[in-house]
């Protein structure tokens, strides 16, 4: 492997050469696979400027090459001969954990219920998800003898109204979750400002990287459903639908929605923005309700509901969307 490229910085003093440093080091890294390291010592700017700076600039590369990039900020305060890390962009790609074939073969059959589709066969669960037989129907068997799916012959159906967080968790069907909350410094928006900018960012006219997403939650649930008993907007709910042979999740995706946003390790921390990761083949999103945004089906608005500890809401919306 080749040795990595560094390149720093000292007692840094403006953004004009801090951009000009990442683009001469990207410009390197595109005649080897080395990595490279930006390092930055006892800058002069704040550690969130450069961040920021760095943040904004990196969408404009290459994929590839972002994600062999590194920024290191070493401040003035670090003890002699100690490298500290005060932020690693290079460890920011988010590793995906396999598919939850239980969750997954759960999210078509609750779909199949919401859209009143009836009952669904073993070939739509393959098709929809894109899994071999194995492990759909080792998932099937799992939730069968939970009680929780129902077998009428060849064809298998559950009931939205019996699916709760608890048994999810219980059962262990539940998706990947990312969490994001502001970093330290970083203006704080409120849900509904985010909201406001993420329809514009999931518009038929989005911005790359963001086709994969689409509107989830209370915003959704509440358009679908205007009686709905909801207050407010708790917190922005985003669907990633990322299909199975994916293996990582890039969050400078949510530096498009708002440069201040990181992600939250905790998942006992508040976080303003939720991203639910599911991993079917089969596209389920649709234009509607919300000025033509990309928005989740009826069956994972349900789910974000129930995630989110608004059960009896979840119930009526269920009832609601089945006409």
């Amino acid at each position: 492997m080749d040795a990595p490229l560094r390149r720093t910085l000292h007692q840094l003093r403006n953004t004009r050469d801090l951009r000009a440093e990442i683009v001469s080091l990207a410009a390197s890294l595109l005649v080897t696979r080395a990595d490279g390291e930006l390092i930055v010592t006892e800058p002069v700017i704040s550690a969130a400027t450069v961040r920021r700076e760095w943040q904004q600039l990196l969408p404009a590369l290459a994929a590839d090459v972002r994600g062999r990039m590194t920024l290191l900020i070493e401040p003035a305060t670090s003890r002699v001969g100690e490298k500290r890390a005060d932020y690693e962009i290079g460890a920011s790609l988010q590793q995906l954990q396999k598919p939850n074939y239980r969750f997954e073969v759960l999210r078509q059959l609750l779909r199949a219920d919401l859209e009143n589709v009836g009952p669904l066969p073993v070939k739509a669960l393959l098709d929809a998800i894109g899994a071999s037989q194995t492990p759909i129907r080792a998932a099937l068997a799992e939730l069968g003898e939970a009680g929780i799916v129902r077998r009428r012959g060849r064809h298998y159906a559950v009931r939205a109204e019996e699916v709760s967080a608890e048994l999810l968790a219980k059962l262990q069907a539940m998706p990947q979750i990312l969490r994001f909350r502001f970093e330290r410094g970083a203006q704080i928006r409120p849900p509904a400002v985010l909201l406001q900018r993420a329809l514009t960012l999931l518009s038929a006219t989005a911005s790359d990287g963001w086709q994969d997403l689409a509107l989830s939650g209370v915003a959704v649930a509440r358009a679908d459903v205007a009686p709905l008993d909801l207050l407010g907007l708790p917190r922005l709910d985003l669907l990633a639908q990322l299909p199975r042979a994916v293996q990582s999740f890039d969050p400078l995706l949510l530096r498009r929605l708002d440069d201040g946003l990181e992600p939250e390790p905790s998942v006992l921390a508040p976080a303003p923005v939720i991203v639910t990761l599911v991993r079917a083949d089969e596209t389920v999103l649709r234009d509607a309700p919300l000025d033509g945004a990309r928005c989740a089906r009826s069956v994972d608005v349900y789910l974000s509901l129930h995630e989110q500890g608004l059960s009896a809401q979840a119930l009526q919306y269920a009832k609601a969307v089945r006409g």
